[in-house]
């Protein structure tokens, strides 16, 4: 969900420190080229901005001028399709898809180490 934000003169990334979304994030910025300012955020303490801009005071948040998002795949897809230049995802819509399939089991098989759980469900990428 995106919302309307204060316009800024400098896009602005509300993130955690050691968030490992907001990591990727900062990742696709830089990769990207892209000037942008930081606020890090403490989890048990967001700054009044981000309770404003972001319903669920989550990180990482983006700040584009009028625009905020939140979720750290919402972020990046947009990073992607504002910046083209250089393309996070090949050209290609088979490679492209691979790709996603990649990242989606490089995603389910980190989330246990991050939550400290294992949901014990089979991963679908795995299945076939």
């Amino acid at each position: 969900m995106a919302v309307a934000a204060n316009k800024r003169s400098v896009m602005t990334l509300f993130s955690g420190p050691t968030d490992i979304y907001s990591h990727q994030v900062r990742i696709v910025l830089a990769e990207k080229g892209v000037s942008f300012e930081i606020e890090h955020v403490e989890k048990d303490n967001p700054p009044q901005d981000l309770i404003d801009l972001n319903p669920n005071q989550s990180v990482p948040t983006l700040v584009d001028r009028e625009l905020t998002l939140w979720e750290s795949r919402i972020i990046m897809e947009y990073l992607d399709e504002r910046f083209p230049h250089p393309p996070l995802m090949p050209v290609y819509p088979v490679a492209r898809g691979e790709s996603r399939l990649y990242m989606h089991r490089i995603d389910r098989a980190r989330a246990p180490l991050l939550t400290g759980r294992d949901s014990g469900a089979p991963c679908e990428a795995d299945s076939g």
